[in-house]
């Protein structure tokens, strides 16, 4: 997928043409991420930190920063424009249509997730595999997220290969992620190898980043 860049007289605002139609009529302009319930790709957006506002139209999205410079925040709107058109979401949804928070795990991210999710989410994403030089959310790594509603987190997760040197690093790195959330006090991290890990596994940015066409492994 490309997706055009266009500056506009705002430095601070830069359009995003994905190429393709983004909403039927009309437009949307959220200022808040709570604002942008409504939008799928507007909410995913908001998760991308110094995201201020988000303007879709009929055939492009227009973002709205705090940061000033663009060359490291441009990458990460990229990758969640991305991940929303993998997921198939609309870019919105009808009135009414909108779901209750809820903690399902997704390596790009659910709209509908909660905060402590999301936190979880993009903490991982900081943990580095050593051997692959990738963070291990995207390297597909991280199985399952889930939270028991009294403080306590529990990962699944696997390491590339059994016997993994690194494997009390990653474990370790997954855990104090979980631990950084808000509310979350204890963390509990399970190894599996069952499925085993697969370049297959990769989120798109991942593949990218390693040369990987979509659907194959190397």
């Amino acid at each position: 997928m490309f997706i055009e860049t266009q500056a506009t007289s705002d430095p601070a605002t830069l359009k995003f043409l994905p190429g393709r139609q983004v909403l039927a009529s009309g437009s949307f302009d959220a200022s808040t991420r709570e604002a942008a319930a409504q939008s799928p790709l507007a909410h995913r957006l908001f998760g991308v930190e110094g995201v201020t506002r988000v303007v879709l139209g009929s055939d492009w999205i227009g973002v709205t920063q705090t940061r000033g410079d663009w060359a490291h925040l441009k990458p990460a709107v990229l990758g969640a424009i991305m991940e929303h058109y993998l997921t198939g979401a609309g870019a919105l949804e009808a009135p009414g249509d909108a779901e209750t928070p809820k903690d399902r795990f997704s390596a790009v991210g659910d709209p509908n997730e909660s905060a402590t999710m999301t936190q979880v989410r993009e903490a991982i994403r900081q943990v580095i595999d050593p051997e692959l030089g990738f963070n291990i959310l995207d390297l597909g790594l991280i199985y399952d997220v889930s939270f028991d509603g009294e403080g306590g987190a529990k990962v699944l997760m696997t390491t590339t290969t059994p016997g993994c040197p690194a494997t009390n690093y990653l474990m370790s790195g997954a855990r104090e992620a979980a631990l950084s959330a808000d509310g979350i006090e204890t963390a509990e991290v399970e190894l599996t190898h069952d499925p085993r890990w697969g370049p297959e596994m990769m989120t798109s940015i991942a593949k990218a980043h390693f040369g990987i066409p979509e659907g194959e492994g190397w």
